[in-house]
């Protein structure tokens, strides 16, 4: 009974690996649009559309449609959602230190 339950947690752990690990993207875009809830969707520079939402933006800087961004990629079951998303420009701390 115990390896029954043991597989589905070992299924996704593997999964939560595979999103976490190995499968993230930089790429550039622009915000085309955002809404009052924060979710938006970046136009990518080689054509897809990848959205996020208003707490993957760094600085907690609030974004506006016509920014050019820069962003992580994270693919989760073949679907690309933006995180770490930044305005091109803007000094950032990737380590968070001084």
């Amino acid at each position: 009974m115990e390896k029954s339950l043991a597989q589905p947690m070992a299924e996704r752990d593997a999964e939560r690996e595979q999103g976490c690990t190995g499968r993230t993207d930089k790429m550039t875009g622009m915000v085309k649009k955002i809404d009052a809830q924060g979710f938006g969707i970046i136009d990518g520079a080689d054509g897809s559309k990848v959205p996020f939402i208003s707490s993957d933006v760094m600085n907690r800087r609030v974004l506006e449609p016509g920014q050019k961004v820069i962003f992580s990629v994270r693919r989760v079951k073949d679907q690309a959602f933006a995180e770490n998303v930044m305005v091109v420009g803007e000094r950032h701390n990737w380590c968070g230190g001084t």
